[in-house]
């Protein structure tokens, strides 16, 4: 990678940062393509609960991401699809089981169907945006339901964004996770407190190079 490529690419995720926590800005393609998708949403009523990069920044943890990830409800699917043209946002592929792929502001959008199991060996089935704390419009799932979605799918990345966004958390939100994980599934707590402990170890190791972050409260406090 040149110089250049990486300043391009520091560009891009200050400007992703800027879409996720600050005020909207019409220089950043994610900033129009959310809101956008705000707007569709409410006129639709169709909620969208934003997880994925997108959510890892919204808590925390500030990492590169090209696309945009939403959990659409499985009544909604088809509906979405449909009316996704009228707002200016691509169908680049109809998934026969939802996983469809669209595009706006040439921005990546990812759905995310509700319902679903995220990966064949995953223990629970991809919650609804209700169930993530998005009732209506386009808004991002709060923390627990955000980290039960990436226990869920549990790749590489999943559990590095679990573990960034552990780093950076009160210990209210370690509460609310563990309690929302608890009535999940056990092998989600599991996970979770697996994913902790790397959190504490990463920050002790931080601490000895002279970082500054607190040790996370254990989730069971």
């Amino acid at each position: 990678m040149k110089l250049t490529d990486a300043a391009d690419a520091m560009l891009l995720l200050t400007r992703t940062v800027t879409a996720v926590k600050g005020p909207a800005s019409q220089e950043s393609k994610f900033s129009r393509a959310l809101s956008i998708l705000e707007t569709l949403a409410r006129k639709e009523g169709i909620p969208l609960a934003i997880v994925g990069g997108l959510a890892a920044i919204r808590y925390g943890y500030e990492r590169f991401t090209k696309d945009i990830d939403v959990v659409v409800r499985s009544g909604n699917l088809d509906v979405l699809t449909r009316v996704a043209p009228h707002y200016g946002i691509k169908v680049v592929w109809k998934d026969p089981d939802g996983w469809h792929k669209l595009q706006c502001e040439g921005v990546t959008i990812d759905v995310v169907p509700a319902g679903r199991k995220p990966r064949k060996d995953a223990p629970a089935p991809i919650p609804e945006p209700e169930q993530l704390g998005v009732r209506a419009g386009a808004d991002y799932a709060g923390v627990a339901g955000w980290v039960e979605t990436k226990l869920g799918s549990y790749r590489i990345q999943d559990q590095a964004d679990v573990v960034q966004v552990i780093k950076v958390t009160t210990a209210a939100n370690l509460r609310k996770i563990r309690k929302r994980l608890d009535q999940v599934h056990v092998e989600y707590r599991r996970r979770f407190d697996g994913l902790f402990a790397v959190a504490k170890e990463e920050i002790e190791q931080e601490r000895g190079r002279g970082g500054a972050n607190e040790v996370p409260a254990r989730p069971d406090i």
